[in-house]
C-alpha cells in the first residue's frame, strides 16, 4: 500500500488543528501556584528564614543516642546529664558508638 504526498497534506493539517486547541487548563494552574509560592516567600523576612535555618542547624549538630533507654539529645550537656544517672548505657554520637562521658 502506498501512500502519497498528497493525502498528507490534509492529515497534518487536521492534527496541527487538534494540537492547536488544547487545553492549557494545567499550564495556566502551574503558573498561578508559582506565583502564589513566590508570594508567600517575598512576605517571609530575612530574619524568619535564619532563625528557622539555625533552628534545623542545630538539629543537625552533634546527636546523642542512649540505646538503652532510647532517648535522643541535641546538646553535650543533655548527654552528660543523663549519662550521670545511666553511666552504663549504650551511647551513640552522630551514628557512631561512643562511651559516656562524652
Amino acid at each position: 500500500m502506498r501512500l502519497s504526498l498528497i493525502a498528507l497534506v490534509p492529515l497534518t493539517a487536521l492534527f496541527s488543528v487538534v494540537h492547536a486547541h488544547s487545553d492549557y487548563t494545567y499550564e495556566a494552574r502551574e503558573h498561578i501556584d508559582e506565583l502564589a509560592t513566590r508570594q508567600h516567600l517575598a512576605d517571609l523576612s530575612t530574619r524568619d528564614l535564619l532563625d528557622e535555618l539555625e533552628d534545623r542547624l542545630q538539629h543537625r549538630g552533634d546527636r546523642y543516642y542512649c540505646v538503652e533507654s532510647n532517648k535522643h539529645f541535641y546538646s553535650k550537656k543533655e548527654a552528660n546529664d543523663w549519662c550521670k544517672d545511666f553511666p552504663n548505657h549504650m551511647w551513640t554520637k552522630n551514628g557512631v558508638n561512643a562511651r559516656c562521658p562524652f
